[in-house]
């Protein structure tokens, strides 16, 4: 716990010291001039409650969760259509419940590969979708790597950042969350961290993870920890469930002034150079 106080400490200072923020612009497609800029891109599926979203950045691809198992066959077009064939370069899983990586799991018992599965979770922890996942790895010779709390990779000219609550009594709350930053533009992917994981982050990393786009917290079932939300400040949040689903969370948002989108109305794209983030939706499911 000390060790993670410190360099929670640290990461905070130092993003007090060096962070900016991205403007934000919704419903605006990126100017033409963008095809010879270095980018960073986000595409989330179109799931109702589960989650699922493609990171692209630098050449590089991260399958950041996967939703059920029935979801395979969809993503596994969908990702083909934009361009990944079967593989993609890493898997990440925030924590093995079934609408996190059911589908993952399907894909690479139908063949889909990847350099690398990366989790916060124990490759042996007993949790039954974390089993049958690494089962299928294993069978498919995909390496394992845990990730420790506060460890940091550099992803194709992104820094990522992975935490959780070391606290957790379930996968929930032991669910890992990852700043994403790329130049002066950031994302927090939260996974299904729960209010106490919430309560922990703000305790322990405060305002380091202050973000420009956010992922609502688990699918939106409860409103965010408000010390939590504070310290993100979002100007943008996109949300993993269904609009009429989440209508105590859609109040908060609305109260907050943050501009806000449902996956589960079709895939949202969010494209940065750096400096600017353009957000756009479509109600085509997994164009």
């Amino acid at each position: 716990m000390r060790k993670l106080r410190r360099l929670c400490c640290a990461a905070a200072i130092l993003m007090l010291l060096t962070a900016a923020q991205a403007d934000i612009f919704v419903d605006q497609a990126p100017p033409a001039d963008w095809s010879s800029w270095d980018v960073l891109k986000l595409t989330t599926f179109p799931m109702a409650q589960n989650d699922s979203t493609l990171l692209e950045v630098g050449g590089l691809s991260m399958l950041i969760d996967g939703g059920f198992k029935g979801y395979s066959k969809d993503m596994t077009r969908a990702l083909k259509e934009l361009g990944y064939d079967g593989r993609v370069d890493i898997l990440y899983n925030t924590h093995p419940h079934d609408d996190h990586i059911g589908a993952v799991t399907q894909m690479i018992r139908e063949g889909f590969r990847a350099s690398a599965f990366i989790s916060t979770f124990p490759k042996d922890d007993p949790e039954p979708g974390q089993v049958l996942a690494v089962e299928q790895l294993d069978a498919a010779d995909i390496p394992y790597t845990q990730l420790q709390n506060g460890q940091a990779m550099d992803f194709g000219g992104a820094h990522i950042v992975f935490y959780y609550f070391p606290g957790g009594r379930d996968p929930n709350a032991l669910s890992s969350i990852a700043l994403i930053t790329f130049k002066d533009a950031s994302v927090l992917m939260t996974g299904d961290a729960s209010t106490a994981a919430q309560a922990y982050f703000h305790e322990e990393l405060g305002g380091a993870l202050k973000a420009d786009i956010m992922k609502f917290p688990h699918h939106a079932y409860t409103v965010a920890q408000k010390g939590f939300l504070d310290d993100v400040s979002p100007g943008f949040v996109f949300v993993t469930s269904r609009f009429n689903s989440t209508k105590k969370v859609n109040e908060q948002l609305r109260l907050r002034k943050i501009p806000f989108k449902h996956t589960s109305i079709g895939p949202i794209v969010m494209v940065t150079n750096g400096t600017d983030w353009y957000i756009t939706q479509t109600k085509a499911p997994f164009d």
